[in-house]
């Protein structure tokens, strides 16, 4: 009977511990959340679509979380012309346009003579620790008018080049009209071109975020979304660095514990 109530005692008092150990980490991760300048690129044309939805909850919950938030709406911006002359001011060779020539010329002025419009994007993703790009999926693809935002604001000699965003993390937030059972060289193809990216600007990545059939899911499963969308941008705080090199996705909470388990040790 003593050896079963000492085991016993011995047991909770484990128990006890394991509990104390559990709440100092956890209190320990706490402290070490960091607030961010989170700069959001949104691409779609109407704003009543579950796409402005999901962006107003990133928005919403970034705020209250303490980080401070700058949005670019590229449609509103009229970001549709593609890389050409009209991108600058003044050209180093107005008799044949080469657009990397003149991106590096102008970012060595910093970014003097880029149009009034390109400045301002600059800023904000220099200004920004998170940039975050929110777009719906066209025929497998992203859509354009976004490739274009990257060709003319990427710039060689500012994001790539002998200067980088290095330390900067990104994260792709997507929605689909396919259920996700059909769309896996979709996926296949998005994981590229964010890690082509990421790494041509040194960047560090942050899983992506998809949102699967918005024609045909019902609204409970919307609103799962959008619930999965805020509590994402509630663990931004909890990373630090990048999860390794993956094809497919893994687990939101796997990938988070194991921030914590890193932030912990």
């Amino acid at each position: 009977y003593q050896r079963r109530v000492h085991g016993d005692y011995q047991n909770k008092k484990k128990s006890m511990h394991l509990i104390v150990f559990l709440l100092a980490a956890f209190a320990g991760i706490r402290g070490k959340e960091e607030k961010s300048n989170v700069f959001i690129v949104f691409a779609h044309q109407e704003p009543k679509s579950f796409c402005a939805a999901i962006k107003n909850a990133c928005i919403e919950t970034l705020q209250a979380e303490g980080h401070k938030v700058r949005v670019t709406d590229l449609y509103s911006l009229k970001m549709f012309n593609q890389i050409d002359r009209t991108d600058f001011t003044e050209l180093v060779n107005p008799d044949y346009f080469r657009p990397q020539v003149e991106q590096g010329s102008s970012n060595e002025k910093e970014g003097a003579t880029f149009i009034e419009e390109l400045r301002r994007e600059r800023d904000n993703l220099k200004w920004a620790n998170i940039i975050i790009t929110i777009f719906p999926i066209y025929l497998g693809y992203h859509p354009g008018i976004l490739q274009t935002y990257v060709e003319r604001t990427f710039s060689y000699g500012f994001a790539f080049g002998p200067k980088t965003f290095e330390g900067k993390k990104g994260m792709m937030i997507y929605t689909t009209g396919a259920p996700k059972d059909r769309i896996k060289e979709m996926e296949e193809r998005m994981f590229a071109m964010r890690e082509a990216c990421a790494s041509l600007c040194r960047m560090k990545t942050i899983p992506s975020y998809a949102a699967y059939g918005i024609p045909i899911v019902d609204y409970e499963t919307k609103q799962k979304y959008l619930a999965e969308v805020r509590q994402r941008m509630i663990d931004l705080s909890l990373i630090h660095i990048s999860e390794p090199t993956r094809r497919y996705a893994i687990s939101y909470a796997v990938f988070c514990l194991k921030k914590k388990k890193k932030i912990t040790h």
